[in-house]
């Protein structure tokens, strides 16, 4: 069945011209907003290898294995099953977090405080690594600047326990209630920190212009994806939706079956 039937396409036509320049427009907008978030990955990535040398990766080693040990039993035979989800997002509203799947999964969540994502980055990896070798499944859900590679937010529903990374850019800390914080500090040298404080500081603040101007695009493709709708809403016959959407129905059957 084809859904044009219930289009007048004498009107479209008439509207041609202003309905591709505006198919146009919002795929530039998104195309554009692409490469924001993409310059403001490579910035994210940047900081996370400049802050890796700071790493006390012996020490956050010996933490994950004693944390391991402590939250992961008992072991099973059976590896674990990994799902891999994504908790925050770039809007046309800003930065979204859905902070609601996070309480709905878990009754204790370790809340990581990660400016430079090092940390935390090595310490999910640690985790998700052990839960799996446990036996456990897990949601591993990673940042969608790095979506291959940025591990951010780790859980183990049969434990209902969690792990999320919270900084600047997505800031869960006034709203959810840790079973404990972990900062990052701890983990880190000072003074091999403060010699890349200039660099670390400056990809911090161009990475939040990136995605300040994603979210404008986004913002624009919104409006103008909603004025190019207009022109295929007031081309509808919504009587002939409402036909062939009955049809359909009696060719499916009653969705009660199921």
């Amino acid at each position: 069945m084809d859904v044009t039937s219930c289009w007048d396409d004498n009107m479209l036509y008439g509207c041609r011209e202003e309905i591709i320049r505006l198919s146009r427009h919002c795929s530039r907008c998104h195309e554009y907003c692409c490469r924001f978030l993409a310059a403001a990955g490579s910035l994210a990535g940047d900081t996370y290898r400049m802050a890796l040398d700071g790493v006390n990766t012996a020490k956050l080693a010996g933490y994950c294995g004693r944390l391991a040990e402590r939250e992961y039993k008992p072991w099973k035979k059976a590896p674990g099953i990994e799902r891999v989800r994504f908790l925050t997002a770039v809007t046309n509203k800003g930065v979204w977090k859905f902070t609601d799947t996070a309480k709905q999964l878990c009754d204790r969540i370790y809340l990581i405080n990660d400016e430079s994502g090092a940390v935390s980055r090595l310490l999910l990896g640690n985790m998700r690594r052990d839960a799996l070798a446990a036996g456990y499944d897990v949601i591993s859900c990673y940042c969608p600047l790095s979506p291959f590679e940025k591990l951010e937010q780790l859980f183990i529903p049969e434990l209902r326990l969690g792990f999320m990374t919270s900084n600047r850019f997505h800031d869960f800390s006034l709203e959810i209630d840790p079973y404990r914080i972990v900062n990052a500090q701890r983990f880190t040298d000072p003074e091999k920190v403060k010699s890349g404080k200039k660099r670390l500081n400056f990809n911090r603040k161009v990475m939040a212009q990136m995605i300040d101007q994603a979210q404008l695009l986004l913002k624009e493709a919104k409006s103008v994806h909603d004025e190019l709708e207009g022109y295929y809403i007031s081309a509808t016959d919504f009587e002939k939706v409402e036909a062939l959407t009955q049809t359909v129905l009696s060719q499916v059957g009653s969705f009660e079956a199921y």
